[in-house]
């Protein structure tokens, strides 16, 4: 799949092969490819107009940009809506990235406490919250199921 915009922090469109998506293709996207937003297993990142909000979308655009996504999905709905955990690869295995760990890492999301998450999502959120990064620089940033 080809990543198109970062939509927020924890959302991405992406265009999905026909045979990705088991749909007919669609005019008016990326050649032979059907648009699907992707939502971040895992992660909660700022929303737009909250602090940080446009940051965590420039990080997950930088991170995602140029680069094939491979995506393990965990649930899909309507409208093409995927949820599901996203590496983006680069020309070399060492270009491999979680983005959502990277975001959490960099300071620009949380855990998702309102479900279940990894361990290692939890981890990364409190290295990033002792070394004060991104929106823990923050006294006390509000999560954006709270916002």
């Amino acid at each position: 799949m080809v990543f198109l915009e970062a939509l927020s922090g924890d959302a991405l469109r992406v265009g999905l092969s026909a045979s990705e998506a088991h749909a007919p293709e669609r005019s008016g996207t990326a050649v032979g490819r059907v648009p699907a937003v992707v939502y971040l297993w895992g992660i909660q990142a700022p929303r737009p107009g909250q602090p940080f909000g446009a940051a965590a979308t420039e990080a997950a655009g930088r991170i995602c940009k140029g680069k094939r996504l491979r995506v393990a999905a965990r649930s899909a709905g309507p409208e093409g809506r995927i949820t599901g955990s996203v590496v983006a690869e680069g020309k070399e295995t060492s270009g491999r990235q979680d983005v959502g760990r990277a975001l959490i890492r960099l300071g620009l999301a949380w855990q998702d406490q309102r479900r279940p998450s990894s361990a290692q999502l939890r981890s990364l959120e409190q290295e990033a919250r002792r070394e004060e990064v991104g929106l823990w620089q923050q006294a006390s940033p509000t999560p954006p199921w709270s916002w």
